[in-house]
């Protein structure tokens, strides 16, 4: 639970900060299915495997650039 919330925490902050303010629409979809995840993906069938899968592209893409 204190994970969730943090987690939720963190997607608020990051959508508070202005450098992102050109990914805004992306990282607030990316909270809205975190959210449907941790609540059994009623809504749109997604899982946090899911979104591990999804940010790994990034951290792979981030890797390469190292």
């Amino acid at each position: 639970e204190g994970a969730v919330e943090r987690a939720l925490e963190l997607f608020d902050l990051t959508l508070e900060d202005k450098r992102w303010r050109g990914r805004l629409w992306e990282i607030a979809r990316a909270r809205e299915v975190f959210c449907d995840a941790i609540s059994g993906g009623r809504e749109y069938k997604s899982s946090l495997e899911d979104l591990r899968r999804y940010f790994d592209q990034f951290a792979y893409a981030a890797k390469l650039r190292a």
